[in-house]
């Protein structure tokens, strides 16, 4: 049969613009497979309302979609100005950099960590509103407060970004804001929680622990987002689930020059990881306000295609912007294009640095079979959902169809790479579970009777059985 889904997933963030069970509704049916929850903004209550219509508009399109919860993390602002006005800092000017909680002014810019004077010395650079501003530190002051001339001047307001490029902060990757959201987030319903400006393995693996006491069904994804971390990369996708290449504060603080490189590099080492990569910030951008994106924009979507990400990201374009539909068609029909060109890469990925085990070696000989003939749907049976995250990894074109009777299981692989997972209560008769399947796939009309398709499970339907490969017709008796 004819197959036109797009393979890589789009990640939607949930605001003021898309939190309607209208838009959700339309947002699911136009490609979105997972929404983002931005902790950063928005009181739990929001959050439960956002989940809550989130899961009815899935079950009334009847298609699982995950939901990520994004802590705000160690993020470092600017306090208040005057009546939330805009203020004006001119190139060239000497301003007063102070942790104390006064009003911001053109000659006094005040943030929010107490720590500004004891761990920022003379000579080193801030950035102001993502890099508008840039200041470099000429003195500390007996007061406390640091001295700073403006290199490049520009606009910013209350609660504007902050960034210390090249300092060694000594503020916690999980601030106590975070650890009240995440008792939250582990009551809720989300598949995944995303942990911001992560710069080494241990900020991963503080959090992972807290997740694993209460919920061992919650996969944890580090946001790139500092140059030190991907010094460290290695180390923190050893203790991630994935990473999410956020390029707005990395492009701030590394430089935009190097981003596109730094991208090219994450996404190759996560998928040789068997790891999830998410490519995110500033995708369509423009669409936040203009209905069609620039061709820039078009092009950097397909090239986070091209490298190899598992799903491209939404971020304002959703959230607050004037089109979210058409943010999402946008999306799509680059994905669909770009993945039917001669650009993407057909060979397996090398995940020599994974554990070889039995699934492993099931699921590369299922993709060599399909292949060899021409592509036929594979379904993949799974309790963990691990067998289905493995063979996402290994690029197989054609139809993958995953069942689990673990819902969790089932809405956490709407992030995996060209997987189509569906819920099935699992029988114990093997030949029983996999006419289960294939009845549910010609119901819903994915496969037709007599259509070839490849079938992965166990012998048994126990966790981490994966040993058996067969290809079979459909609707064929097995008995």
């Amino acid at each position: 049969m004819k197959y036109e889904s797009k393979r890589v997933k789009i990640v939607a963030t949930i605001g003021p613009a898309s939190s309607s069970l209208s838009v959700i509704k339309s947002l699911i049916q136009k490609g979105v497979n997972v929404f983002r929850c931005n902790f950063s903004h928005g009181e739990h209550q929001t959050h439960a309302e956002n989940i809550r219509l989130i899961r009815e508009a899935s079950a009334k399109v009847d298609r699982e979609v995950a939901l990520l919860a994004d802590l705000q993390g160690p993020k470092i602002r600017t306090r208040l100005t005057e009546d939330n006005k805009s203020i004006h800092l001119k190139t060239g000017a000497i301003i007063h950099l102070t942790s104390r909680n006064v009003l911001c002014t053109n000659t006094i810019v005040a943030v929010d960590y107490k720590k500004i004077a004891e761990e920022v010395d003379a000579g080193q650079d801030i950035l102001i509103n993502d890099g508008a501003i840039r200041l470099t530190v000429t003195s500390k002051l007996p007061s406390g407060d640091l001295k700073g001339k403006v290199v490049s001047g520009g606009v910013f307001s209350s609660h504007k970004g902050v960034n210390f490029p090249n300092v060694n902060l000594s503020i916690p990757s999980l601030t106590i804001k975070d650890r009240k959201d995440l008792a939250f987030i582990l009551n809720n319903d989300f598949q995944y929680i995303a942990l911001s400006f992560v710069r080494k393995g241990k900020d991963v693996a503080i959090l992972q622990k807290l997740v694993q006491k209460k919920r061992k069904d919650i996969k944890v994804i580090a946001k790139i987002e500092k140059p030190e971390a991907t010094d460290r990369i290695d180390e923190i996708l050893k203790w991630s689930d994935g990473i999410m290449v956020a390029r707005g504060d990395l492009g701030v603080e590394a430089t935009p020059f190097i981003v596109p490189i730094m991208q090219k590099d994450l996404i190759q080492k996560a998928n040789n990881a068997g790891k999830i990569v998410i490519v995110a910030t500033q995708m369509l951008e423009s669409m936040i306000e203009h209905a069609l994106p620039t061709r820039a924009e078009s092009t950097d979507v397909a090239n986070a295609i091209i490298d190899g990400s598992d799903a491209i990201m939404l971020s304002g374009e959703t959230a607050m912007g004037a089109f979210p539909d058409g943010a999402v068609t946008t999306m799509k029909k680059i994905a669909l294009e770009t993945e039917k060109s001669v650009y993407i890469k057909h060979d397996m990925i090398d995940l020599r640095t994974i554990e070889r085990f039995p699934p492993h070696a099931i699921c590369e000989a299922a993709v060599w079979a399909g292949r060899d003939l021409g592509g036929i749907p594979i379904c993949v049976f799974t309790l963990s959902g691990s067998t289905a995250f493995y063979l996402a990894k290994l690029r197989y074109e054609a139809p993958v169809y995953a069942f689990s009777p673990d819902i969790q299981v089932v809405r956490m692989l709407a992030l995996a790479w060209n997987i189509e997972p569906k819920y099935l209560p699992f029988a114990r008769d093997i030949v029983q579970l996999h006419h289960d399947g294939e009845a549910l796939l010609v119901r819903s009309l994915k496969v037709r009777k007599s259509d070839l398709i490849g079938i992965i499970s166990g012998t048994n339907a126990v966790r981490g059985a994966t040993n058996s490969f067969r290809i079979k017709e459909v609707g064929m008796c097995d008995r």
